[in-house]
């Protein structure tokens, strides 16, 4: 259980400045996760486990139990079990899409920050941080994060969109460096799959 516990009193600077100087340290993360999914204007929730690895500066692979989300950092796949279909792109940013180092490991620039408080989660000290776009146009309304104090691990994250759909991703455990090959990030479609190339 969550409660808000007294303590020093830190900047959000100096939380920013923590975080950006562990980011730096990192090459690369393996996450196990799970994601509720409260969609907006209904009661529908949806849950699902999964895990990420990632790699410096913009490979990544997620997999849950109904998707398969793989790039290398110029090409997306986006592999859907039940449709038995992968869905081939250039990777691109946009505002509508979420890169999973955005906020697991770092606090993006495009986002205003503000330390809301401290609270207890076991031994741990944890520090809940609320980002806000700068750009009034982006398709995520706020980003809530819960950090441990002294570590500057992300424990739990929440998005809120502007359809008002809430996804909460619980960190449930992280590795930091190990050694990840790179064939990790491509990915080959089972056979059987129908292929659609966006390229």
């Amino acid at each position: 259980m969550f409660s808000i516990v007294g303590a020093q009193q830190l900047s959000m600077n100096q939380v920013t400045e923590n975080m950006q100087r562990r980011y730096e340290m990192i090459d690369n993360v393996v996450a196990g996760f799970s994601q509720q999914v409260k969609l907006g204007f209904s009661n529908i929730e949806q849950r699902f486990i999964g895990t990420l690895t990632m790699k410096k500066p913009k490979m990544y692979r997620v997999e849950s139990e109904h998707q398969t989300l793989v790039t290398d950092g110029s090409t997306v796949w986006a592999y859907s079990r039940a449709n038995k279909q992968v869905v081939i792109d250039k990777y691109k940013e946009n505002q509508n899409s979420i890169s999973p180092d955005q906020f697991l490991l770092n606090l993006p620039s495009e986002y205003y920050s503000t330390l809301l408080g401290r609270e207890s989660e076991g031994t741990r000290s944890l520090l809940t941080v609320k980002l806000v776009p700068k750009d009034d146009r982006s398709f995520i309304r706020s980003v809530k994060l819960w950090v441990v104090e002294g570590t500057w691990d992300v424990r739990r994250i929440v998005i809120v969109d502007v359809n008002e759909t809430e996804t909460t991703y619980v960190i449930e455990r992280l590795s930091l460096n190990t050694t990840i090959n790179d064939t990790v990030f491509s990915f080959s479609p089972p056979p059987g799959t129908e292929i659609v190339d966006l390229r």
